[in-house]
């Protein structure tokens, strides 16, 4: 059996196709370099999985698609969880809309069982005003209004306009992560906080107009209050040591993460917890539907349909490239397939040594990046926290490690415990510097996508100030 999961809409398109054997994954702004890229037009879905993987909707036997619907002049419905619905869209087989946020919370497939899955999604907005759903079972239990509750996804958005935040919209909510460490907590307004429930959530955030705080102290404090509001409207579905899982774009909060994670230890956060996992939980909802064993991910999450070089480093470029970072060079590193999310996980990483008190503003300035964003890295030390997709944030020595270290004594890594060549680059380096972690950012300059081809990374080289570039077996430097 044939499946495809689609996710086109304004922004962050994506495709995940069932072959009848594995599954195949594509972000479409990988594809085009173009950051956020949405696929707008009806008659661009087909020409593109027919230039990914040489099919067309022929050989299909259903699709399953999230999409805004008045975008295309499409008829829409009055109730927003249907959770499914077959629709008139211009292909040759069966066609099902699913739920923006049954998609989001049956993406989670990867890393559990998903057939009695319990989770809580929580987005900017899903489907006709709602800012979250809970599940239990994959049964609807619970649901919130962006109209009479707030959104904390729009929220975070909005504030950027306040602090004069330049870029796109969906990436100004993880900006303000980095910029709220700045502030101090007010206990004041903590206090006076205490009084408002999720539910209140646009008026949590609207506080701040009218009150003598400075901004920075304001945002520290709102952005810690709302890490406990989101503890406590989850203790109502779920006990401390169930296991449910968290998606949407809220998701991608890594300080709220690790405090939740404090209190609820099983929860699971996908890599692809935003809107690029739409389409795999669409082709989840088909496997679910036709009765299908569990999907096969090769390699996830290094699972983007994007060009692998032919040829692994082989160990004298792994020394090679480790003697580069100990002299203190900037290098990007392109291996195997790009990762499923936003975060880079070493096959598509800037990498730099992160014990250089002067490395972070070098590598800001090739990335064009604000200079109050921190950057995270990946360690081999086991004795670290187990982060495996860099979606919380734990405590790090900033006299051992400035490069990496927040300004609030923080980094947001990535342990490495499976082998891998990523991991025998750390191994080698801590060898040759007794140091067992590395700087790591995406392969990409602020404002384009992660990059998905070998042109895509030698345009970054000549470029920007990076100092070299290992792509496969092979070694570029200025």
């Amino acid at each position: 059996m044939k499946l495809l999961g689609i996710r086109i809409c304004e922004h962050d398109s994506n495709f995940s196709y069932f072959d009848g054997e594995k599954v195949h994954y594509l972000k479409t702004e990988r594809k085009y370099q173009i950051k956020h890229h949405g696929v707008n037009h009806l008659q661009e879905w087909e020409q593109i999985i027919f230039e990914q993987w040489n099919i067309n909707s022929k050989v299909l036997d259903e699709i399953a698609i999230v999409f805004d619907p008045w975008l295309y002049d499409l008829s829409t419905r009055e109730d927003w969880f249907y959770p499914s619905i077959e629709i008139d869209f211009p292909a040759n087989c069966k066609v099902t809309r699913l739920n923006h946020h049954y998609a989001h919370h049956l993406s989670c497939f990867p890393l559990c069982d998903s057939i009695n899955l319990n989770g809580v999604v929580m987005d900017g907005f899903g489907d006709y005003d709602r800012c979250w759903s809970v599940f239990r079972n994959n049964k609807l239990i619970s649901e919130g209004s962006v109209k009479q509750n707030g959104s904390i996804g729009l929220e975070m958005s909005e504030i950027g306009k306040h602090f004069d935040l330049q870029g796109h919209y969906l990436d100004i909510a993880g900006k303000i992560m980095s910029l709220q460490s700045y502030g101090n907590i007010d206990q004041e307004l903590i206090n006076f906080l205490k009084k408002f429930k999720i539910e209140e959530t646009g008026h949590i955030f609207n506080i701040y107009y009218g009150l003598d705080k400075s901004k920075q102290d304001w945002l520290r404090t709102i952005h810690e209050y709302t890490a406990d509001i989101l503890i406590e409207f989850m203790k109502r579905f779920f006990s401390k040591n169930e296991v449910f899982c968290f998606s949407g774009g809220v998701a991608l909060n890594v300080c709220w993460n690790t405090k939740i994670k404090k209190y609820f230890k099983n929860i699971i956060i996908p890599p692809h917890c935003g809107d690029e996992g739409l389409s795999l939980g669409a082709l989840e909802y088909l496997r679910i539907k036709h009765n299908l064993p569990k999907l096969k991910l090769d390699n996830f999450p290094y699972c983007q349909s994007d060009e692998q070089p032919s040829i692994p480093p082989n160990i004298s470029l792994i020394k090679k490239t480790s003697e580069l970072l100990k002299q203190q060079k900037i290098i990007g590193w392109y291996q195997g397939n790009g990762e499923i999310g936003p975060r880079a996980l070493g096959n598509r990483s800037i990498l730099a040594d992160p014990r250089d008190r002067e490395m972070k503003n070098k590598v800001n300035k090739i990335k064009k990046r604000e200079d109050f964003r921190p950057f995270g890295s990946s360690t081999i030390n086991k004795s670290y926290n187990r982060s495996d997709y860099m979606l919380f944030a734990y405590p790090i020595n900033s006299k051992k490690y400035p490069a990496i270290a927040h300004v609030d004594n923080t980094c947001r890594h990535q342990t490495l415990y499976n082998s891998s060549l990523f991991k025998d680059l750390i191994e080698q380096f801590y060898v040759d510097t007794e140091c067992d972690t590395l700087l790591n950012t995406s392969l990409n300059i602020n404002g384009k996508p992660i990059a998905s081809h070998k042109s895509n990374a030698l345009d970054i080289l000549n470029n920007s100030e990076l100092d070299g570039l290992v792509f496969g077996n092979e070694l570029y430097l200025k």
